[in-house]
């Protein structure tokens, strides 16, 4: 025995050596995930309903949302970021540093606002390991200038 494999390797490793797993039934089939076995039985026709006309939960909906709002709100900072850095040293660097100043005050109340529907939405989702991480401003703004 190779001492990464434990012991339920091994077994199953020997069991799959002697055949012992050529015959079963359905071999070579898909396995049939449509069915969620945690699902109230009461509401999987419903959810399925849903699913297949392209709806999904509203805290899946609102997560992506959430995702593609701060996608805008860094691909914004980061463009007024650009304008700036271009203008360095030229007669546009005041009207680009005003913007940026702007830029920056704006990015930051989307952020508030949007860790302010995170915080909602986390309360929203079935359980802890969906949880999302607020979003960190600061670190955000510090990210699109570079690490400065």
């Amino acid at each position: 025995m190779n001492r990464w494999e434990s012991l339920i390797d091994q077994k199953i490793r020997e069991a799959m050596e002697q055949g012992e797993f050529d015959n079963l039934s359905g071999k070579g089939a898909p396995i049939d995930l449509s069915e969620n076995p945690f699902e109230d039985p009461d509401w999987r026709t419903t959810h399925r309903l849903l699913r297949n006309a392209g709806f999904a939960p509203s805290w899946i909906e609102e997560s992506k949302d959430i995702d593609g709002e701060l996608v805008v709100a860094r691909t914004n900072l980061a463009r007024v970021w650009v304008i700036l850095q271009r203008a360095r040293g030229n007669e546009f660097e005041k009207s680009a540093e005003a913007r940026w100043g702007k830029s920056l005050k704006a990015f930051r109340a989307q952020a508030a606002q949007l860790n302010r529907r995170i915080a909602a939405w986390n309360l929203k989702v079935p359980g802890a390991g969906f949880q999302r991480k607020m979003i960190d401003g600061e670190r955000e703004i510090a990210r699109i200038r570079g690490g400065e």
